[in-house]
């Protein structure tokens, strides 16, 4: 079980076919499909294992799933797939505008920093390394989000448990 995190930018002919496939077929669809066209493109974010933090920190150290900036970052919005192995969830043009803004107008580093410490789950890697991976899969976010905004893109948040 990987616990891999990662945001894909589509376009909506990419989402609605994302849509048009049974549910419990999604999850290998953006495996085969989505993952394999995208992963190494400025439409594709690698968030590693550091997902589950950064969500923490951006809910101020606790858990959060409100599908609003900042806790929609990451792993809000409207879910396509929600298993005990298996979650996709889509953010709108709105939410990426919105996300963008938020994320030019706050230091994400400065966030992960000061909601670190704070997180108050049983989380794994919360130790000077577990901040340290953290901050580095951070950095590629932003310039994500603002391809995605520039080519007037959804996106997705994927992770297998």
């Amino acid at each position: 079980m990987s616990r891999l995190g990662m945001l894909y930018a589509l376009t909506d002919a990419e989402v609605e076919k994302l849509r048009s496939v049974p549910m419990e077929e999604r999850y290998d669809y953006m495996l085969n499909e989505i993952e394999e066209n995208l992963f190494d493109s400025p439409r594709a974010c690698e968030l590693d294992k550091a997902w589950e933090g950064l969500q923490l920190c951006l809910g101020g150290g606790k858990w959060s799933e409100v599908n609003s900036v900042p806790t929609n970052i990451i792993f809000g919005g409207e879910y396509l797939v929600d298993t005990e192995e298996e979650v996709i969830t889509l953010k709108n043009g709105d939410d990426v505008k919105n996300i963008v803004e938020y994320l030019r107008q706050n230091d994400l580093e400065k966030i992960i920093n000061e909601n670190f410490w704070k997180i108050d789950v049983d989380f794994q890697y919360k130790d000077n390394d577990g901040l340290e991976h953290t901050l580095g899969w951070s950095e590629g976010i932003l310039p994500f989000y603002e391809n995605a905004l520039k080519e007037n893109c959804r996106v997705i948040f994927t992770v297998d448990f």
